[in-house]
C-alpha cells in the first residue's frame, strides 16, 4: 500500500506541486474575495462569487488531473513490463508533460529510464515543456469532452502485475527491446 501512495506521489509530481500551490492562493486570496463588499450591484456580487468557486475548483482539477496520470502510469508499467521498451508506448503520450513523468517513473521503475528519457529527447522535449503540445497548436481542444475525459476522468486502470512480489521479475515477463 505504501508503494501506491508513493507511485501515485511521483506519477503526478508536478500536479502535486501545482496544487500545493493553489492551495496557498486559495489561502491568500479567500480572505480577500470574502470581504469584498459587493453592495446592491448584482454584476459584482456574481463575480465575487465566481471568483471563490473557481479558486476553489483548482486544486480540485489538479487532483482529478494527478489521478489520471496515475492511471497512466499503470497502463505504462504493464506495457513496458509486457512487451519491454517500444515507442508506440510513448506515442499517445508524448505530447503532455504530466503523462511524459508517469511514463518515465513507470520506465525508471523497470529499468528502463534512460531509454525513456532518450526517446523524449530525441523529440525535442526537454525538463521546461510544461504545457502539452495542443495548447498553442489546438487550443480548443481543451473544449473537447475526449479532453475532459482522459485529463480528469481517466478510466480505473489495474494493474495486471504485481510489482511488490519479487518473483514477478523471475518469472521471464520482461522483455528488453
Amino acid at each position: 500500500m505504501g508503494s501506491n501512495i508513493k507511485s501515485y506521489l511521483l506519477s503526478g509530481k508536478l500536479l502535486h506541486i501545482i496544487t500545493i500551490l493553489e492551495i496557498l492562493l486559495i489561502i491568500y486570496t479567500f480572505p480577500l474575495l470574502t470581504k469584498i463588499d459587493t453592495g446592491n450591484n448584482m454584476i459584482f456580487f456574481v463575480a465575487k462569487y465566481y471568483a471563490i468557486v473557481f479558486i476553489i475548483s483548482l486544486p480540485v482539477f489538479s487532483q482529478l488531473d494527478a489521478r489520471s496520470r496515475y492511471q497512466n502510469y499503470k497502463q505504462i508499467k504493464d506495457q513496458l513490463f509486457q512487451y519491454g521498451f517500444d515507442t508506440r508506448i510513448f506515442s499517445p503520450i508524448i505530447k503532455s508533460r504530466c503523462q511524459r513523468d508517469a511514463a518515465h517513473l513507470a520506465s525508471h521503475e523497470l529499468g528502463l529510464g534512460k531509454l525513456c528519457k532518450n526517446y523524449f529527447t530525441q523529440n525535442g522535449y526537454r525538463w521546461y515543456n510544461l504545457l502539452p503540445d495542443y495548447v498553442f497548436n489546438k487550443p480548443q481542444f481543451l473544449a473537447t469532452e475526449y479532453f475532459w475525459k482522459t485529463t480528469f476522468f481517466a478510466k480505473t486502470y489495474r494493474a495486471k502485475y504485481d510489482y511488490s512480489d519479487p518473483g514477478v521479475f523471475n518469472k521471464n515477463n520482461m522483455v528488453y527491446g
